[in-house]
């Protein structure tokens, strides 16, 4: 082991024994060790082989250095808290769920639905065959595509069909004007999806929260995302039963070191639905309704090429809404016919032109075509 490894391994150790003493109220002492991992990283730094492994240990020690400054804002706080100046925080993450949905409620993403099979329900349902070939859960990974096609929804239901917690997380549930508290946050979430397993933590709008260090000056931002990152890379351990999956309409927005192998390990596009995942959407969104004889999905489905599953949904609302206000006027209720769709569709347009053309800009303006290749040709496609 080199010198500089050395150093970065203990700092490690330092930051592992910091957060025992954390979790146990003994803020000073996590707090010594904290500094004491600042200044091993610090050293690893110096003593680097690549300007990559110099720049990751220099973010590690900025990361435990802005946790023992947080911790001394704590104690300040701890004091305000006990003359009645600030409420208590929460010792867990709420609410924990137990989605009922699966993937059949899901219409259509064949693909998708099964490469998340892979990750998550496969590992789940049959751990001794995974384990045979070196394999577990654990991997995270990360959603991307057009906004309104359904990522946070088959999110839910990839834990309804292995039977597992879910625990979403959007950024407003993480990000705190106080200091220290968004990692603590982080923190709290991991821990509490850790207590439920098996589980599967969800962080909505990962962009906000992981967004590229190198374009930001801001030293709050870049902790949280080296918090997340220590979290993903598990300090204390592999997480077994726990799988992390997050969503984003702006993937090239998220920070390299996030999507590299370990962390979230593989990217999913899930796509502006296609002609027979329209038609499920259709139906799923009808089912319980009362409905005309008349009403062709399939035509409805070739009517809305390149809409999002939430463009369909409303569309169903609108179309549910003439036949509704009729009746409120005095009129006899009557069945949502094919002509009441037809009329919504000659004002309801897809939403996602616009954002295909900024995509465009953005994954080329990134210089990561290659990456997001998938997404360029459905783009081009429907240029």
């Amino acid at each position: 082991m080199s010198k500089g490894s050395a150093f970065a391994a203990e700092g490690k150790g330092y930051a592992k024994a910091a957060r025992k003493k954390e979790e146990l109220g003994k803020n000073e002492e996590a707090r010594q060790l904290y500094l004491q991992s600042a200044k091993s990283f610090l050293e690893a730094s110096k003593l680097s082989d690549t300007p990559e492994e110099k720049a990751f240990r220099k973010q590690m020690a900025q990361t435990f250095y802005g946790k023992a400054v947080s911790l001394k804002q704590v104690r300040r706080e701890q004091i305000r808290a006990r003359e009645g100046k600030t409420p208590e925080g929460l010792t867990e993450m709420l609410p924990i769920e137990k989605p009922s949905i699966k993937f059949s409620d899901v219409g259509g993403l064949y693909s998708v639905k099964e490469e998340i099979k892979k990750a998550i329900v496969y590992p789940f349902e049959h751990p001794e065959i995974y384990e045979m070939y070196g394999k577990k859960a654990g991997e995270g990974i990360l959603l991307y595509g057009p906004p309104g096609c359904g990522k946070t929804f088959i999110a839910r239901a990839a834990a309804g069909e292995c039977g597992a917690s879910f625990l979403s997380m959007k950024i407003s549930d993480i990000l705190s004007k106080w200091l220290g508290d968004s990692e603590k946050n982080i923190r709290m979430a991991f821990d509490t999806a850790g207590r439920y397993a098996p589980s599967i933590l969800f962080f909505d709008e990962i962009d906000a929260l992981g967004g590229k260090r190198s374009g930001t000056t801001s030293v709050y931002a870049k902790r949280v995302v080296n918090e997340l990152l220590i979290a993903l890379d598990g300090l204390e351990g592999p997480k077994e039963k726990l799988l992390t999956l997050a969503a984003t309409n702006e993937p090239w927005a998220v920070d390299p070191a996030l999507r590299r192998p370990g962390r979230f390990s593989k990217l999913i596009l899930v796509p502006q639905p296609d002609l027979e995942a329209r038609v499920e959407i259709f139906k799923l969104h009808v089912r319980e309704r009362p409905m005309g004889e008349d009403v062709n999905f399939q035509e409805l489905a070739k009517l809305t090429d390149m809409y999002s599953s939430a463009d369909i949904a409303q569309i169903c609302n609108e179309a549910a809404d003439i036949p509704l206000e009729e009746a409120l006027k005095g009129k006899n209720p009557r069945k949502i016919m094919m002509n009441d769709f037809l009329s919504v569709l000659k004002t309801r347009k897809s939403s996602l032109p616009a954002w295909f053309r900024m995509a465009q800009n953005q994954i080329k303006r990134s210089g990561e075509e290659d990456i997001f290749e998938e997404l360029l040709k459905i783009i081009e496609k429907h240029a």
